[in-house]
């Protein structure tokens, strides 16, 4: 699937759907659809946060905001850097805890105490 590549604005996300729905690549098709469906939601979430930056941005600046201020706004350097390394710190909160040594980790419903394996 070729895609055309755009330049992005304040309020748009470059989450792009990938081309590969008859592949399993995590060993489960039902995993990967999970996985697929949590990518796309923290996409939908920061393309949120961004959106609330930019109308709170200016709301300051001209005490009012509407849907054509918000789609026509171009940040600043400073914002788009700003805002890098805030998605960079979600990114990181959020999707973590798929790098966590699972090695030790039990089978929910096991009878063994799964305390201190982290």
């Amino acid at each position: 699937m070729a895609t055309e590549k755009t330049a992005l604005h304040g309020a748009e996300t470059d989450f792009v759907k990938h081309d590969a729905d008859n592949m399993v690549l995590l060993g489960n098709a039902h995993i990967d659809n999970l996985m697929h469906m949590v990518v796309a939601l923290g996409a939908e979430v920061w393309t949120g946060q961004q959106r609330v930056k930019i109308i709170e941005t200016l709301l300051s600046k001209h005490g009012k905001v509407t849907t054509e201020m918000i789609e026509q706004y171009k940040p600043t350097p400073e914002e788009t850097e700003a805002w890098a390394a805030e998605r960079k710190a979600m990114v990181d909160r959020v999707y973590s805890v798929m790098a966590r040594n699972t090695d030790e980790a039990l089978a929910f419903g096991s009878s063994e105490p799964n305390q201190d394996r982290r």
